[in-house]
């Protein structure tokens, strides 16, 4: 029997989380950053009811200082990015992601971020990625509500549940005996 290897696959899942979270954590620190008066190239202003366009977000993102994570109110966040780290390093060992602790450490990710997990149960990241596509998601929609728990946390929550599950099926294949082969008379321990 073959030592279980990293998959590719898996490491690819938590780096798309970890750069989605980041994207998002650094949109919305950088919305806060951003002057209620700013307004983009065609005069289109990034008020609290105004659709934001692309370039809104770009402007959002430029305003945005890693030093604002360092603020009480983005805790939180940091521990969804330490989730994450603590993920890929897990994933890089070779076959540690089908470790018993490991799984439920990924199993456990919905208790650790309850509000990515009714978020997902709603598909709320869903919607807000259309607006925000679409140019119908506006300023009110970061203040209303929690956004990266809203944006971020469910796409975490997912990736942590569908690696959960994928390493349990993974190490449940790894400990079942190989049926005998032709000829072979079975033996009793």
């Amino acid at each position: 029997m073959t030592a279980p290897r990293t998959h590719p696959i898996a490491l690819a899942l938590v780096l798309i989380s970890l750069i989605a979270t980041l994207g998002f954590i650094a949109l919305d620190a950088g919305m806060a950053q951003t002057p209620w008066d700013t307004t983009d190239s065609a005069g289109h202003a990034m008020g609290f009811n105004d659709p934001l366009s692309m370039e809104h977000f770009r402007i959002a993102l430029a305003h945005f200082r890693v030093q604002t994570l360092l603020s009480p109110q983005y805790a939180y966040s940091l521990l969804l990015l330490a989730a994450q780290g603590v993920a890929l390093v897990g994933i890089g060992r070779s076959g540690g992601w089908e470790a018993l602790r490991f799984r439920w450490f990924l199993g456990l990710q919905g208790l650790v971020f309850p509000a990515g997990l009714l978020s997902l149960a709603l598909a709320l990241p869903l919607g807000v990625i259309l607006q925000m596509l679409r140019g119908t998601f506006d300023r009110e929609g970061f203040i209303d509500m929690p956004f990266v728990a809203v944006t971020a946390q469910p796409i975490w929550v997912l990736v942590s549940a569908i690696l959960c599950f994928w390493g349990w099926r993974r190490s449940k294949r790894c400990r079942r005996p190989s049926p005998p082969l032709a000829g072979e008379a079975l033996r009793e321990p």
